[in-house]
């Protein structure tokens, strides 16, 4: 039996491509220019995590981690623009930058685990977007 033209162009016009759906994106996505940079410390449960966002408006940000972590991961989040962003990371005592912490560079995909040398203060990340 054949089936009628019509009918079979209906049936291919209500098939759906075999694609994973698209990430949930924060407000800032990839398709405003912003880059997040997502930091966890997993030396406590609930695990405290702060988003950074960058842009060519707002290219610098800093952030205290006053919960004294004892393991720090940050990396570019895959949703956002990509962009190469310079990192430090300090302890702060007595409202006092102390840079005793580690530098480097984020890219999407790379990011860093750091372990503090002196456990126990607050820790200060700045982030700096690399035009």
């Amino acid at each position: 039996m054949r089936r009628p033209a019509a009918l079979l162009a209906v049936a291919a016009a209500l098939t759906l491509p075999l694609t994973a759906p698209a990430a949930t994106a924060s407000a800032t996505s990839a398709g405003t220019g912003t880059t997040e940079v997502t930091c966890q410390d997993w030396s406590a449960y609930p695990q405290y995590i702060r988003h950074i966002y960058l842009s060519p408006e707002n290219p610098t940000a800093t952030r205290d981690f006053d919960e004294h972590p004892e393991y720090l991961t940050c990396y570019e989040w895959s949703g956002s623009t990509p962009a190469t962003i310079d990192y430090s990371i300090s302890y702060v005592q007595n409202d006092v930058d102390h840079p005793d912490g580690t530098t480097g560079t984020l890219t999407m995909g790379h990011g860093f685990a750091w372990t503090p040398g002196t456990p126990g203060y607050v820790y200060r990340a700045s982030f700096t977007l690399i035009p």
